[in-house]
């Protein structure tokens, strides 16, 4: 997987692209806020929006253009930008 684990991803749009929920795949959003576990996202419904809090660990995530394997960014946003790749 091609990323950068010091990447800042709220704000930006977001896919789940491989889990074992089958009701998660292909889901998409803007990711508005984050923790160590989860993303807090904004998701598109047929005629609403609404926020859905995706768990990291066993998701793997398409984030712009990057691969991101959620068990590897499983880190506080303040810590994970501190890290070196």
């Amino acid at each position: 997987m091609t990323n950068s684990i010091r990447d800042e991803f709220i704000g930006k749009e977001a896919e789940i692209v491989r889990t074992r929920n089958k009701q998660l795949l292909g889901l998409k959003g803007k990711i508005v806020d984050e923790t160590k576990n989860s993303f807090k996202m904004l998701v598109n419904k047929r005629n609403f929006r609404e926020f859905k809090v995706i768990m990291k660990q066993g998701n793997t995530f398409m984030i712009g253009k990057k691969l991101f394997d959620g068990n590897k960014i499983m880190k506080r946003p303040e810590d994970r930008i501190k890290l070196r790749d």
